[in-house]
């Protein structure tokens, strides 16, 4: 196929950015020119793709780096973070346009929660689209959030922050020519094809889902940028604890737990801490503890033989592809359904924070050590998810969505 030119439009996080990064990779290999928008301090990864950025400053609260998401989320918390967050996916659309007007993508690709530059241009140009889900779907008769929605109060609709969102979206759209689009029909518009990061034997309810939807499944390229990590050479096995790239409340004492539950083990432990938590909070370390604000997650679970993690979509999905059984302590609601899908499928094993204590903890990681059928299932999910080839499966869509092809 001609070299054409293909646009991403993504949310500046690392769970929605890392997925895409193999398949701009793949996409510029096969000779395709890409061009992707994105928040600055993510330019340099994606520029690593071959891919040409569009790059702004984000208006994301830099707070939200060093602040703990609550363990309970107000309908005041939902109601302003909407509203910043259609800032955010906004705030790139003048650029974009002065930048791409002449020079027109022949497809955009975007993410189901930064959809709303890339979605707008391709409504506006007349433009196929595909739009990317880094964790579970809902079809058309299956929701996995309608039991998780029924536990949550909503915000009150006339909140200030959603009045200023909704107005936002309506001036944005009246701007664009898109006038005769309500905000409900251009925000709930459904897509010819859905990329999704999650394979098919994870997504709940798959039963119900026809070829719109493309479950690719995890992909994972090259994060050389990340740097590397060495296991110690004393052959103790490895056990990896992370909470991803966020931090949450109470961060401190999960970390006390896990190193508590872990110290005394023969295992080597690797502790990611984010930007809550410091070494020095956890006091004097011995030289089978390493503890470090970041590691690079990916080559330490190729050498681990235990994850304790968030139930993040991410971090569980590569935990699975390396073939490591998590031990999950999901700490927001769509955590919870991650982590109740590992334990419904006999992937790994859920302590809720409330549970958690370091004897749970420790008998939970080695109870996965010694749990023959559940590494069975986990090593024949990550053979799956290799046969997928999610990167090259995930090109063959957007190809197919080129106009010509």
């Amino acid at each position: 196929m001609t070299g054409r030119h293909i646009a991403f439009f993504n949310y500046p996080a690392h769970g929605h950015v890392n997925p895409t990064l193999p398949v701009v990779a793949e996409l510029v290999r096969r000779g395709h020119r890409v061009t992707y928008v994105v928040a600055s301090h993510f330019a340099d990864v994606v520029a690593a793709t071959g891919a040409e950025v569009i790059g702004y400053e984000s208006v994301v609260p830099k707070s939200w780096a060093t602040v703990a998401i609550p363990s309970t989320i107000t309908g005041d918390d939902m109601a302003e973070a909407a509203a910043v967050h259609l800032a955010e996916v906004f705030t790139p659309l003048p650029e974009v346009k002065r930048r791409l007007d002449a020079d027109r993508p022949d497809v955009m690709v975007y993410d189901s929660f930064g959809y709303a530059t890339g979605r707008l241009l391709a409504r506006a140009w007349d433009l196929p689209s595909v739009l990317t889900a880094t964790t579970f779907v809902s079809s058309d008769t299956f929701s996995p959030y309608a039991a998780l929605a029924a536990t949550m109060t909503p915000p009150d609709p006339d909140h200030p922050a959603l009045r200023r969102e909704r107005e936002l979206m309506r001036r944005t759209l009246d701007e664009n020519g898109l006038g005769h689009l309500s905000n409900e029909d251009f925000a709930g518009a459904p897509e010819a094809k859905t990329l999704v990061f999650v394979p098919p034997e994870f997504q709940p309810g798959i039963e119900t889902f026809d070829d719109r939807f493309v479950f690719v499944g995890p992909c994972i390229g090259d994060r050389a940028h990340q740097g590397a990590w060495t296991p110690p050479g004393d052959d103790r096995p490895v056990v990896l604890v992370a909470l991803g790239s966020f931090g949450y409340e109470n961060q401190l004492a999960f970390y006390r737990d896990a190193l508590a539950a872990l110290v005394d083990l023969p295992w080597h432990v690797v502790m990611s801490l984010g930007g809550l938590v410091t070494p020095e909070d956890l006091g004097p370390l011995p030289a089978h503890v390493e503890a470090r604000p970041w590691v690079p997650q990916l080559s330490v679970l190729e050498h681990a033989s235990a994850f304790v993690s968030h139930a993040g979509m991410g971090s569980t999905m590569e935990s699975l592809s390396f073939g490591v059984p998590p031990v999950v302590v999901p700490r927001t609601g769509e955590q919870d359904l991650v982590a109740a899908r590992v334990v419904e499928l006999g992937l790994g094993r859920c302590l809720t924070p409330a549970e958690l204590t370091a004897d749970r903890l420790r008998d939970a990681v080695l109870g996965l050590r010694d749990d023959t059928g559940v590494r069975r299932r986990v090593a024949d999910l990550a053979g799956a998810i290799a046969a997928r080839k999610g990167p090259s499966l995930a090109a063959d869509t957007i190809e197919a969505r080129l106009v010509g092809a």
